[in-house]
């Protein structure tokens, strides 16, 4: 009975973090449409957080609560969880396009940075000064989107609408507020509060199972948040938008990556298990350049290769669980 408890508030939290999302996303929509006298790669950053945030939220109040083993399970399993469900999902309604800015911006970032998380977590740990060391490397990338941005000009009206529809897209979209401030508040308001609940009954959800905090971050941790950005992608596609899904995921995971992971270390120093050295983190590197294969092929993701990263997910899943 108190397993489906748990289960029944981790539902509500991810409608909660669902609807936070939503207004929170809402509130940054003003500052997306003043983007045209200032710069779209404001914007561009502004989704990266914006799509990250319930994970960050979770992770940063598992390590608070002191439950370390969990926040690492929900940001490497998060990245797996977009990849395979994200790209995978949304490329099974139509293929996803992939433009060239998204591939050399995005993409190279996207296949460098796991394995530099890879070689920092064979010494055992990643410590504070390491994750400094991570959030300062998340400058070059941001200076990278600056810089491909004066490269190109002629596309940047059209770049700032495909910002604004992500941001609109974000959350379960329904019950609209009409003041950015307002919207502001409640939003963030709602994740806090559907992060608290959901680590919470996701940590209780472990020790009720009997099994490790790690493995319930890396699958049911690192699904739940993620359900939003995913139901927001694949309405994305549905609407045309076929590179929305690879621009998001790829912004989501390098943010998630240095940021996340780097704020982590900060707060308490994150001791690597041997399973997620030899099986975690590897299939973060595995599924990422998989995903840059595709995405260097054709310059789409096709339905084909959809299925083969949910496929992927789902073995990934299944082997956190069997062994």
């Amino acid at each position: 009975m108190e397993i489906l408890i748990n289960i029944a508030f981790i539902i509500l939290s991810i409608f909660l973090i669902g609807k936070g999302s939503d207004w929170f996303t809402d509130s940054l929509i003003p500052i997306a449409r003043k983007l045209g006298t200032t710069t779209a790669s404001v914007g561009l950053i502004l989704v990266s957080i914006a799509v990250s945030l319930p994970e960050i939220l979770v992770a940063v109040e598992g390590v608070l609560l002191g439950h370390p083993a969990f926040s690492f399970g929900v940001t490497i399993g998060s990245i797996v969880c977009n990849i395979g469900l994200m790209i995978g999902l949304s490329a099974l309604i139509k293929p996803l396009k992939v433009t060239d800015i998204i591939l050399l911006r995005d993409g190279i970032f996207s296949i460098i940075v796991p394995v530099l998380i890879f070689a920092v977590a064979t010494g055992g740990q990643i410590t504070g000064i390491e994750g400094v060391a991570f959030l300062l490397l998340f400058i070059p990338y941001v200076i990278n989107v600056f810089l491909q941005e004066r490269r190109d000009v002629i596309e940047k009206e059209e770049l700032l609408k495909g910002i604004e529809i992500e941001l609109d897209l974000l959350g379960f979209s329904f019950a609209k507020l009409r003041s950015p401030w307002v919207a502001f508040i409640f939003g963030l308001g709602l994740l806090l509060v559907g992060a608290n609940v959901f680590t919470h009954q996701a940590i209780d959800l472990a020790r009720q199972l009997s099994v490790d905090e790690r493995l319930i971050g890396m699958t049911i941790g690192a699904i739940g948040p993620s359900i939003p950005n995913i139901a927001a992608a694949i309405q994305a596609t549905r609407r045309g938008m076929t590179d929305v899904a690879v621009s998001e995921t790829l912004g989501s995971n390098v943010f998630t990556l240095l940021v996340t992971l780097g704020i982590l270390a900060i707060i308490s120093p994150i001791t690597i298990s041997l399973k997620s050295l030899l099986f975690d983190i590897p299939v973060v590197m595995v599924m990422s350049f998989l995903f840059f294969i595709f995405m260097f092929t054709g310059r789409l993701i096709t339905k084909k290769e959809g299925i083969v990263l949910i496929v992927g997910y789902i073995l990934f899943f299944i082997v956190q669980w069997v062994l």
